[in-house]
């Protein structure tokens, strides 16, 4: 499991953008061991799975607006 700023320094992107593609279901992840939904707000750190990096490109400007 991968946290926000790998998969940003992955895909080149700030932090806030792989926020934005998680609570849009852009990109799978999860927090305390549960999957995430969107809007879900209970704390804990989000975890993106590492199979992302090599299994999804980053959604292009059509895909999120």
């Amino acid at each position: 499991m991968l946290r926000v700023r790998d998969v940003a320094t992955h895909f080149r992107v700030h932090p806030a953008t792989v926020y934005r593609w998680i609570h849009q279901g852009f990109l799978p992840a999860y927090r305390n061991g549960q999957p995430y939904k969107p809007g879900d707000r209970a704390a804990g750190a989000l975890r993106i799975p590492a199979s992302v990096l090599n299994s999804t490109e980053p959604p292009t400007e059509t895909e999120v607006a």
